[in-house]
């Protein structure tokens, strides 16, 4: 078959770069396309994961990728906080984190060019057509990982994007925290409507300040937030300010076709709750790469062979995102006073798992004993 690559891998990101190193670790000639000059971290992200996520994807956490090991902190609309400490987590520098997955990409055989933009895509014959700035490439399969306006998408007819939430972030330098170990996420109404307020420290002088909202201007909230926290922040100076919509509304419904495969924003692959997408994109990425390119190499690169990535993916990070959104779209209709007394009755076990959607049924059969909010959020986890 007259082909350049068996899989072509749109987008070098936390998603894509995975998904070139599983398709060329099977032996399929592979080729990893970034439109930007460089491979780095572009999008708003708090830049913390747990250690699971360098055991899952295979990468030590090497000095230069991690700043600092943390603790997250959730705080209640009124003060009120618990500390969450069930695995390490880690603030990271997440470029250097792409870089480091980037290096292993290219050492299982991916080709890698960057400061290459995809123009259009065709399916025809069995051939996915994939024309970009510098010329047209022949491959079997295309895995999008390309974001959340995903070119791979619009070119193969998914119009279906996951429901956004405006965020942003500033990296501040010269700000005096207090407790420079300490991950903190803020909810209430008043500070991040349907979203979450962050501080996110990169050592004792640095640290990254976010935001993500609904039903507001994400700005506004930050800058206010960033006044309300003066004492620590109020000296610190903005060194880089980011912006983009983060997907929290789950996987959309169809995440492959013929030839193509979509992972990471473009397809919601998202835990709804927090926004963390390093480690559940990673995996999707290592999924459906691994697939692509056994796929790829059998000469079969129908929907139906190409939808067995999601199969595997379903348990259980499928199943986690479901959960996290469920569990999402009730917190969302809380208010801040709901929110206060159900933050009396939580321990941090329950904040983790309600936030990644692992093990809620447990929580929920637990809350669904105690009166007010605690009950009806178990009642609305455990109905269908």
């Amino acid at each position: 078959m007259d082909i350049d690559y068996d899989v072509i891998v749109v987008g070098a990101g936390p998603a894509g770069i995975p998904a070139a190193y599983s398709s060329a670790s099977t032996g399929a000639k592979t080729l990893l396309i970034e439109r930007n000059e460089v491979i780095m971290a572009k999008k708003p992200c708090g830049e913390a994961t747990s250690i699971n996520t360098f055991r899952d994807l295979g990468i030590d956490p090497k000095p230069y990728i991690v700043i600092h090991e943390v603790i997250p902190r959730v705080y209640a609309p009124n003060g009120k906080y618990l500390n969450i400490s069930s695995a390490p987590t880690y603030s990271i520098n997440k470029t250097m984190y792409l870089q480091e997955l980037s290096l292993r990409a290219a050492e299982a055989g991916a080709e890698i060019h960057v400061r290459e933009a995809v123009e259009a895509l065709e399916y025809r014959d069995g051939i996915v057509k994939v024309k970009t700035n510098r010329g047209l490439y022949k491959a079997l399969v295309v895995i999008g990982a390309d974001g959340y306006n995903s070119t791979v998408a619009k070119y193969m007819g998914v119009r279906e994007k996951s429901e956004p939430i405006p965020t942003i972030i500033y990296l501040m330098v010269n700000v005096r925290l207090r407790e420079p170990d300490i991950a903190r996420f803020y909810l209430g109404n008043n500070i991040a409507p349907k979203g979450y307020a962050w501080i996110f420290p990169k050592g004792e002088r640095v640290a990254e300040v976010g935001i993500g909202v609904r039903g507001g201007n994400a700005k506004l909230y930050l800058d206010k937030f960033v006044k309300e926290h003066s004492d620590e922040l109020g000296s610190g100076q903005i060194i880089d300010y980011r912006g983009a919509p983060v997907p929290i509304g789950g996987m959309i419904s169809k995440l492959y076709g013929d030839g193509f495969i979509l992972i990471g924003d473009a397809a919601g692959t998202v835990i709804p709750l927090t926004g963390a997408g390093i480690h559940s994109s990673g995996v999707a990425g290592l999924t459906a790469g691994r697939v692509a390119g056994e796929a790829s190499l059998e000469g079969d690169n129908s929907s139906e062979r190409l939808g067995t990535w999601v199969r595997e993916y379903e348990d259980p990070w499928g199943k986690k995102i479901k959960l996290s959104l469920k569990v999402m779209r009730f917190l969302e209709k809380l208010s801040d006073d709901e929110l206060n007394k159900l933050a009396d009755v939580l321990d941090p076990d329950d904040i983790v798992k309600l936030a990644n959607g692992e093990d809620v049924f447990t929580v929920a059969r637990k809350l669904i004993k105690r009166p007010g909010i605690a009950f009806k959020l178990a009642k609305s986890i455990l109905s269908s």
